[in-house]
């Protein structure tokens, strides 16, 4: 997903839609297994696995064998019922996740941004519920699960922070539905908007103005409606002096009246 920033193109001139990846300068990271140290110098590490823990408490993660995998558009980390061996850190990039339904068609369940942990869910049954495919070009880091479980033994930080993930996810769930419990189409894609505004800014990114990396039919199937009404409500939004839309380009002008659109339905 691509995200204005105030970094700059060739050149010195400022890029009006920066990439969400934050690479460091001198190129693509290395494919060798990180360490403690990489994560600690990590872009997403604010929103990952060293989120909130000291750097004694991070050395916890050198014990653990984390390699970097890169993904390309389209392209799955892992499939549905396959088996769960693996947990995922996003680095750069956004995925999603879906589930097949009865009648074949993908549901989609999530959309996970850079310091999200994919894959916590197979926890339950050992192999995983959902597939999560790549949206744009991107890299997660890959944890070996039975290392991952030793070091929370070991480690009390470390163990907090995997269930703060755990818990974050379970809210964006019990809020949408809650969600579609309890507003119209419209409302829910005005929080859809609101949310995904929420995370870009934790992430140090522009919260008013992004890219949408997902389709309106995967905004829709994530919000139980349809592709259609996903873009009558974006041109109603626009009309209404809300936002802007550029066909991906989305430009959040008033946040408060999209805000205000959805909160009062809310229990």
């Amino acid at each position: 997903m691509d995200f204005t920033t105030t970094t700059t193109g060739s050149g010195g001139v400022p890029s009006a839609w920066a990439p969400l990846q934050q690479l460091p300068a001198q190129g693509p990271p290395p494919r060798q297994p990180a360490s403690a140290p990489q994560c600690m110098e990590c872009s997403a590490r604010s929103r990952c696995l060293p989120a909130g823990m000291s750097d004694r408490e991070t050395r916890c993660l050198s014990g653990i064998t984390i390699g970097r995998r890169r993904v390309r558009k389209g392209q799955a980390v892992y499939r549905e019922t396959e088996r769960f061996l693996f947990m995922y850190a996003v680095r750069f990039g956004i995925f999603k996740s879906t589930v097949m339904l009865n009648n074949g068609a993908d549901q989609v369940t999530g959309f996970h941004l850079p310091g999200d942990l994919m894959g916590i869910d197979a926890t339950v049954t050992g192999k995983h519920p959902t597939t999560a495919t790549a949206l744009e070009d991107a890299e997660v880091c890959v944890l070996p699960y039975s290392q991952l479980t030793d070091a929370c033994a070991d480690q009390r930080g470390l163990r907090m922070q995997v269930i703060r993930m755990a818990g974050a996810e379970l809210v964006r769930d019990h809020r949408l539905l809650a969600l579609i419990a309890t507003t119209h189409s419209e409302q829910r894609v005005a929080a859809f908007l609101v949310g995904l505004s929420d995370r870009l800014r934790e992430r140090g990114f522009s919260p008013s103005q992004f890219l949408l990396r997902m389709t309106r039919a995967e905004i829709g199937s994530y919000l139980g409606t349809t592709l259609e009404t996903v873009s009558r409500s974006l041109s109603s939004f626009a009309r209404r002096g809300f936002i802007t839309v550029h066909r991906r380009e989305i430009h959040l002008v008033d946040i408060d009246a999209l805000r205000a659109e959805f909160e009062p339905s809310l229990p």
